[in-house]
């Protein structure tokens, strides 16, 4: 079912419409709306957004493709599959299709399948080639739904999820409870930033303490210019 408006030269498909817009890449929706005179295509229902080149899959109801400026973008809840691997549900997402690079400011949560590691970013751009992520008020939790899960808390970050290594500024780190086997421990550590190659992480001018947040607990804590914390 197609219309094409000659004199706005704007061409409107519906149901089961499918688009090429590079090699090999694919967009799928329920309509098509594309405006020849600004080579703008704005796709809407059940959209998906399909390069198996590169592995990527990209779910949403609204995505507007700039051909010109080779970028899409979407409206409301968007969902990525990223690498067979990465699943990423956001907002607003742009995807820079020379760069290959999606971004969204608005929150978003990012799970690795493989180790069961989620991220949770106010603000993120993820490079899809390098599978580097940078973000700010971070948020990652190692080891989901497990008792011996961490708590990573950073102001701003540079992340590699391939190797889980990470440069970051602002962090709070709460290890889990019975570390030192004792379940009525809070052990946590803060600094000013971080470096991280996912089995130790150092920390400059930190503080430390496994001190239980209550009044019953006498305060203690370690001071140092660099603490290391081996998982």
């Amino acid at each position: 079912n197609a219309v094409y408006q000659k004199n706005k030269e704007i061409l409107t498909t519906k149901i089961n419409s499918k688009a090429i817009y590079q090699n090999g890449k694919f967009i799928f929706a329920d309509t098509f709306i594309f405006n020849r005179n600004e080579n703008i295509l704005n796709a809407n229902g059940k959209v998906k957004i399909d390069d198996p080149i590169n592995d990527y899959l990209i779910k949403g109801n609204d995505f507007t493709y700039y051909r010109d400026l080779e970028k899409i973008i979407s409206k409301g809840n968007t969902e990525a599959l990223i690498n067979s691997n990465y699943k990423i549900n956001s907002k607003d997402v742009t995807h820079l299709l020379n760069k290959n690079i999606l971004s969204s400011k608005k929150k978003t949560k990012i799970k690795n399948q493989k180790n069961s590691q989620i991220y949770f970013i106010e603000k993120f751009e993820y490079q899809i080639n390098t599978e580097t992520l940078k973000g700010e008020e971070i948020l990652i939790i190692t080891n989901f739904d497990s008792p011996k899960s961490d708590k990573f808390f950073l102001k701003n970050a540079i992340i590699n999820l391939k190797n889980k290594r990470f440069i970051a500024k602002d962090t709070e780190i709460k290890i889990h409870k019975d570390i030192f086997d004792n379940s009525e421990n809070d052990p946590r550590l803060k600094g000013v930033s971080s470096r991280s190659n996912n089995e130790i992480t150092t920390v400059n001018k930190g503080i430390f303490t496994s001190c239980k947040k209550n009044d019953n607990c006498t305060p203690w804590s370690i001071k140092a210019k660099k603490i290391t914390h081996d998982k």
